[in-house]
């Protein structure tokens, strides 16, 4: 089993910008695509264990990332954010 720390999630419906807090995130793609997430997730805490990055969006390290075809994922450094 999975020992999980506190964690929230935050979310947008489609053509909107208002922000909505989830209960559950659910993803439809290909094993292949969730191996290629768990490398972003991997470099990113790197990313911000090394260099005290706030956050880091997915479209901005993808090189074909559409936002007709694609849901950017918003990693948020929790260190940053003590009070909330």
């Amino acid at each position: 089993m999975i020992k999980l720390n506190n964690m929230r999630a935050w979310g947008t419906e489609v053509g909107s910008d208002e922000t909505l807090r989830l209960d559950e995130i659910s993803l439809l793609t290909t094993p292949a695509m969730i191996r290629t997430l768990g490398v972003f997730l991997i470099t990113a805490a790197y990313e911000m264990e090394e260099n005290d990055t706030e956050h880091i969006h997915l479209q901005d390290l993808s090189s074909n990332f559409s936002h007709k075809k694609h849901v950017d994922i918003v990693l948020v450094n929790q260190n940053k954010f003590k009070n909330r």
